[in-house]
């Protein structure tokens, strides 16, 4: 037993080390001496992802069915169009535990914290992520209670 509590022990001093030495998504990059934060902010309302090249657009309402979400991203010609609904996985990119209420950038000021994916689950449903667990799941269609649409487009 007194093995087992050691070893564990030392896996947990160097599981804690390991995660000391990285770099937190929340830290700041660092450019000609000055800090550049991760996400940045147009007056137009576009938020730049530095770290992944990709713009960003938050919907203005907290209570979308699928189709209205999708409807809005397609209509969407802010700085120019050529937006599209995110995928699970840029949306999980953006996740930040406790970076604000929502888990995510400030700058966001979603008006909800569940938004939908252009991903379908099945012929019925469609994924989202919801950012207050972080967890990816599906709802019906016409489900809209709380659901957000966000835009998203490559930068680069």
């Amino acid at each position: 037993m007194a093995r087992w509590y050691r070893l564990s022990l030392v896996a947990l001093v160097l599981l804690v080390g390991w995660g000391f030495g990285k770099s937190s998504a929340l830290e700041a990059q660092v450019v000609d001496g000055k800090s550049q934060p991760r996400f940045t902010k147009a007056s137009n309302g576009v938020i730049t992802d530095r770290d992944t090249g990709l713009d960003w657009y938050v919907g203005p309402n907290a209570d979308n069915n699928f189709h209205e979400a999708k409807a809005w991203v397609e209509g969407l010609t802010v700085a120019g169009g050529g937006w599209r609904m995110p995928t699970v996985p840029e949306l999980r990119g953006i996740y930040q535990k406790g970076a604000s209420r929502v888990n995510m950038d400030p700058l966001f000021e979603p008006k909800s914290a569940w938004v939908w994916s252009g991903q379908m689950d099945d012929a019925r449903t469609y994924y989202g992520f919801a950012f207050y667990s972080g967890l990816v799941n599906s709802h019906g269609l016409n489900y809209g209670y709380g659901r957000m649409a966000f835009a998203v487009r490559s930068h680069r």
